[in-house]
């Protein structure tokens, strides 16, 4: 049985997200046309997205429906227009990255707020990814680029 928590847990910020938070930028990179610094005006011309459900942490504990908005990442590599072979996404914060298959950008999202509220620095802003039926690493704080690639290859995390 998870332990249940009523709020998020936070961690400590690490300098590259205070560093970006005076500055947000957004880069996207790797297999697309156009390379591109994406800024929170160029975020906010895109539709926004919910999501609210149960955040769920391998590491045995759960806090109850959190809601959270922001942008499609599909709709966010269309930006800089992925090219046809792009397979794999790669999600960078600092020197955290994962790996994702293409696909799942249709169900991510960037967020950029957390039950109604900007998303506070501690939980990850400006910008954090949520793979709905991710794993919890997957839940990729202060995100600050996003490659493309047409196949997988070993990033450091």
């Amino acid at each position: 049985m998870p332990v249940i928590h009523r709020h998020l847990p936070q961690h400590t910020v690490p300098d590259h997200a205070v560093q970006q938070q005076t500055d947000p930028r957004l880069q996207i990179c790797g297999a697309v046309r156009h390379q591109l610094l994406v800024t929170p005006n160029d975020l906010n011309a895109l539709p926004r997205s919910r999501y609210r459900a149960d955040f769920v942490c391998q590491q045995g504990w759960v806090v109850p429906q959190q809601e959270w908005s922001g942008f499609r990442l599909q709709d966010v590599l269309a930006l800089a227009e992925p090219l046809p072979e792009a397979r794999v996404i790669h999600i960078g914060a600092g020197d955290y990255v994962i790996s994702l298959p293409r696909a799942v950008a249709k169900s991510a999202l960037l967020c950029d707020t957390l039950n109604g509220q900007p998303l506070p620095l501690e939980h990850g802003a400006p910008w954090r990814l949520i793979v709905p039926s991710g794993a919890c690493t997957t839940s990729v704080k202060w995100v600050d680029r996003i490659v493309l690639l047409t196949e997988d290859v070993k990033q450091p995390r």
